[in-house]
């Protein structure tokens, strides 16, 4: 296994090859611009969201099943603002993990509220696509694990409400999936990708020649 080459050598060799300067500024039109990729990441989330949201329905109060108190206000409010609120700092700490683990100490969070979006990144640390993938999906994985199975064994009325956690929660992850795509999108190539905290750029170099992943 190669080893993950350092800042100046992505920037500096002719080996690699810069793809992509992302401004945190322009997260949300990238993604936009994303969401209908063909990738692994993407086809998850939008098959969970569907899914979610199609049991969203079958579950509302009265609906499908017979329901003499149907809450349906309260329902809303919990399932659309309450957890999904919850989960916030989890999800976020979720990413926190495995950037560790891969090394990274200069870990830190931003909002954007213009494009309504919270961020955790590793301050001039190189991430491969391998590491990156897996940062970036923790959340989903995880926090999907949970509530699908919180879904099944709950009485009726708490599965319509977590249906509704469970589509909020994977809109959440939309921005992993499409950048976590986007780093797929290069075959056999290398891909690394490194932020600049303080400018808020992140940039995406692909190697010039195929082989073997960091």
């Amino acid at each position: 296994m190669k080893p993950v080459p350092d800042i100046e050598e992505l920037e500096d060799s002719p080996l690699w090859e810069k793809v992509l300067t992302l401004p945190y500024g322009e997260i949300a039109p990238f993604v936009i611009s994303h969401i209908s990729a063909i990738s692994l990441p993407m086809i998850l989330v939008w098959v969970t969201a569907i899914a979610s949201l199609f049991f969203s329905a079958w579950y509302w109060p009265g609906l499908v099943f017979p329901s003499d108190d149907p809450r349906v206000l309260a329902g809303l409010a919990v399932g659309l603002l309450l957890i999904p609120l919850i989960l916030v700092p989890i999800h976020e700490g979720s990413h926190i993990l495995p950037f560790r683990l891969a090394g990274a100490r200069d870990i830190r969070y931003g909002v954007n509220l213009r494009q309504g979006i919270i961020y955790v990144t590793a301050h001039r640390f190189v991430v491969t696509r391998r590491v990156f993938t897996i940062v970036a999906l923790a959340p989903f994985i995880l926090i999907t694990l949970v509530l699908a199975v919180l879904i099944l064994i709950s009485p009726l009325w708490w599965k319509w409400i977590l249906s509704m956690v469970l589509f909020v929660h994977t809109t959440m992850c939309t921005g992993d999936a499409a950048l976590t795509g986007f780093m797929n999108t290069f075959g056999k190539r290398r891909v690394c990708t490194w932020d600049d905290a303080d400018l808020k750029e992140a940039y995406f170099f692909a190697s010039v020649e195929t082989g073997e992943e960091c």
